[in-house]
């Protein structure tokens, strides 16, 4: 595992619009490493998420991102440092009038892909990742929601990312499932080296699975021990 800090962020303050989030936050995140958030509801998890994939804007402290400064994100960079990105939501977020294929296809041209021989291979190895080429022909609203959570993953790992960001991507998902989806996450973090931080106030995952923990608490980020 190599150790190249992936996420940076000192002495930064969170806000929704006017309103302070978290206070003083210091972190880092290197390639490969496997990090929980966790928190209560309110307590700052979505927030601290969007600021680092540019959702909310970092006004206060240093804060770096995937080599990118997020103070000096604007709409003209925003989609560059999203290209690092694979970000995964809890309510998936597909579209439910194409196919799987045709879903991964449509984020594949969004993002500049042309060639469709390498769009082919491509989508070929994110299914065959995420254990889902048998429903390529399948329609999002037909799969399970445990199906149609490994789409979103295979859809978040299209342009080899360097960072997975997942928000609840268990929230919806009953335990085995929930098990099932992170154990594919440490999978594709340990083959390729990518990092992951993963929001979730599931603590049955975090017991049962090795990572290491930051807590949203106290308006403040602090690193959280098993033990």
């Amino acid at each position: 595992m190599s150790t190249n800090s992936i996420v940076s962020l000192r002495n930064t303050d969170i806000f929704q619009q006017d309103s302070l989030i978290l206070h003083n936050v210091s972190l880092k995140i290197n390639s490969g490493e496997f990090v929980y958030l966790i928190g209560k509801t309110g307590t700052g998890k979505s927030s601290l998420l969007k600021t680092l994939y540019g959702d909310l804007p970092l006004t206060k402290g240093k804060g770096k991102v995937c080599g990118f400064k997020l103070t000096e994100m604007n709409w003209k960079n925003i989609p560059f440092l999203r290209r690092k990105l694979g970000i995964i939501f809890q309510d998936f977020q597909l579209l439910n009038d194409r196919n799987v294929e045709e879903n991964l296809r449509f984020a594949l041209k969004a993002t500049g892909w042309k060639n469709e021989k390498e769009i082919k291979q491509r989508i070929d190895l994110v299914l065959t990742n995420v254990s889902m080429t048998h429903k390529i022909n399948e329609m999002p609203f037909k799969l399970s929601g445990g199906e149609q959570q490994r789409v979103s993953i295979a859809r978040a790992l299209l342009n080899d990312p360097t960072l997975i960001i997942a928000d609840e991507p268990t929230g919806s998902l009953d335990p085995e499932t929930s098990q099932a989806i992170i154990g594919i996450l440490h999978k594709i973090c340990k083959l390729t080296d990518t990092a992951a931080l993963i929001g979730t106030h599931d603590f049955e995952i975090i017991k049962q699975n090795p990572g290491r923990i930051l807590q949203c608490i106290d308006g403040s980020v602090k690193e959280y021990s098993k033990e």
